[in-house]
């Protein structure tokens, strides 16, 4: 079975990758159809789940959500096959365990008018589920890019950005980062345009324990740490050595002083390698976050 969806180019694709998710899907599918954006495809490619979310969505009715089935493949193939398939002028991401408050996409398509030559935006994110709270990303253009060096500056399911700037560089997913995916993704990307954050929460990001952050995490480390590198050498600035992003992003177990001596050392060897607002901002977040979680152990 499939949803074949509309027949012509739509304004916004939004490109939703899903593998059994059928107890969340409704929910992140009406999230994407209430937007106030009527111009719009949902793109959901199944890949190969066994649980019914594609009857899930068929019993919505909805001609703007297409879905497109294949084998089971993995994350990166899903979104890469999404990114073949896609045929909005703009393409968002989404994933299909998560939310869209209300006005996430108007919100960016505003930030593509105001930027001519933006070619990707993202929002700030809510955490809900087994953990709370709000994760600020950075604004601008050059805030991005001095938090790229360290971390990802976009919220990766967060996204929107110009499909032409994807197509034409003949962007894809790289399966060799398969638990980093998003973060070397739009590292690549950003070598293209402007990228930036629009200053509201536009996206609800769900917690479980089943997630890739905490079932791969010494792989999404390695990955992470190769990525930063690659994107230092890329932009002809000194990458740090791994150790140091080690300690700022994943500071080993220890007690409340040791770890804020080791995670302020790194973060003053980040400022000094790339000063700036952002640096600065990130950096004394991370202390401050692996002090307090010292503190709780």
């Amino acid at each position: 079975m499939a949803l074949t969806g509309r027949s012509d180019p739509p304004l916004v694709t939004v490109l939703m990758p899903a593998y059994n998710a059928a107890d969340h899907i409704e929910a992140a599918a009406r999230s994407i159809l209430e937007q106030g954006v009527d111009d719009l495809e949902l793109l959901v490619i199944d890949d190969g789940s066994t649980d019914g979310g594609a009857e899930v969505l068929h019993a919505l009715d909805e001609p703007r959500i297409r879905v497109v089935r294949q084998p089971n493949s993995g994350l990166v193939a899903a979104l890469n096959r999404g990114l073949d398939e896609a045929r909005g002028r703009y393409l968002a991401r989404m994933d299909a365990d998560d939310i869209s408050p209300p006005g996430r996409l108007q919100s960016q398509l505003r930030w593509f008018h105001r930027h001519p030559d933006g070619i990707a935006c993202g929002t700030d994110y809510e955490l809900f589920g087994s953990m709370t709270g709000r994760v600020r990303m950075p604004r601008s253009d050059s805030a991005c890019r001095q938090r790229l060096l360290l971390a990802g500056s976009l919220c990766g399911a967060s996204v929107m950005m110009r499909r032409d700037v994807v197509t034409e560089a003949a962007l894809r997913f790289d399966p060799g980062f398969a638990h980093a995916e998003d973060y070397e993704f739009y590292a690549r990307l950003s070598a293209f345009g402007r990228i930036g954050n629009v200053a509201s929460v536009g996206y609800r990001y769900r917690i479980h324990p089943s997630q890739v952050s905490n079932r791969h995490s010494a792989e999404q480390r390695e990955a992470h740490l190769a990525i930063a590198a690659a994107h230092a050498h890329r932009t002809g600035v000194r990458a740090l050595p791994d150790h140091v992003v080690g300690d700022l992003l994943w500071p080993e177990e220890a007690g409340v002083m040791r770890t804020a001596v080791i995670t302020s050392a790194a973060a003053t060897r980040a400022f000094r390698r790339k000063p700036g607002v952002e640096t600065a901002r990130f950096c004394s977040r991370r202390v401050i976050e692996a002090t307090l979680a010292a503190r709780r152990r």
